[in-house]
């Protein structure tokens, strides 16, 4: 039976540099996905005209999904490439594990034992960091784009009163234990079912495995959602104005109206 820890196991040297099997995963995946962007932009008909005929179909229906949620279109069209490019990624990793040849299949023996050469990116702790720091950090800097650095600060200190303040603090809190949030939820995830599937592929191969198989695929997909739909409510929270800002824009408004405008129209 293969051993599957914890930690990702190095598989491979490349210049005396080890590579783990899970980064060699995120590497296929790269390369996968990157080679079907190329495939879109550069032959948008002929034989790829379904294939970016239906990316075109995903874009306007994720679209949509990310106006319900923003009530914003403007927002909606700038968040949308992280959101789809989180989910992407993590549902093409999550789902990689389960072709023939991945997880088992092809393996290496070391002194550690047979280590299997291709591993689920999501399975390692590393990765989902990864990619709650980008989330986190995204987060931010959306909040930052629409709100300002000044509509920024106040969502964290607040003096107007105390429980503004107390409010301000927490939020600060929950910034960071998004982090430990995202990445644990993830790779808890992940990881248990590739354990499950190598469990029941070890007591009754080809037989077992494949309604745990088909339970994967349901929660690989969800999970990918999850942290992306999480991303997205997220960047909405944090883009929603204050009652400083919202009273700057209502009196600019105001003072629009009052004041016509005497420039020429041209």
């Amino acid at each position: 039976m293969l051993n599957l820890g914890l930690k990702s196991e190095y598989v491979i040297s490349f210049f005396g540099l080890g590579i783990t099997n899970t980064f060699l995963t995120s590497l296929v995946v790269t390369v996968l996905l990157s080679g079907l962007a190329m495939l879109a932009y550069f032959f948008p008909q002929g034989r790829g005209g379904i294939f970016v005929r239906g990316m075109r179909v995903i874009v306007a229906e994720s679209l949509k999904l990310i106006d319900m949620v923003t009530q914003d279109r403007r927002i909606s069209k700038k968040v949308l490439p992280l959101i789809l490019t989180f989910f992407i990624f993590i549902v093409t990793a999550n789902l990689l594990g389960l072709v023939p040849g991945f997880l088992g299949a092809l393996y290496v023996t070391t002194s550690a034992g047979r280590l299997s050469l291709f591993r689920s990116p999501n399975s390692d702790l590393t990765t989902t960091l990864a990619l709650a720091l980008v989330s986190v950090i995204s987060v931010q800097y959306f909040s930052i784009d629409f709100l300002g650095l000044k509509g920024f600060i106040l969502r964290f200190i607040n003096f107007r009163s105390p429980t503004d303040f107390v409010l301000g603090l927490l939020e600060m809190i929950s910034e960071t234990v998004r982090i430990i949030s995202f990445s644990f939820r993830l790779f808890g995830n992940v990881f248990a079912g590739e354990v499950l599937l190598l469990i029941a592929a070890f007591f009754l191969p080809y037989v077992l495995p494949l309604p745990f198989m088909v339970l994967e695929l349901f929660v690989g997909t969800i999970q990918a959602f999850i942290f992306s739909i999480l991303t997205l409510a997220f960047v909405k929270t944090a883009t929603v104005p204050g009652k400083d800002i919202e009273t700057a824009t209502a009196k600019k408004n105001l003072t629009s109206e009052l004041i016509p405008n005497t420039q020429p129209n041209i």
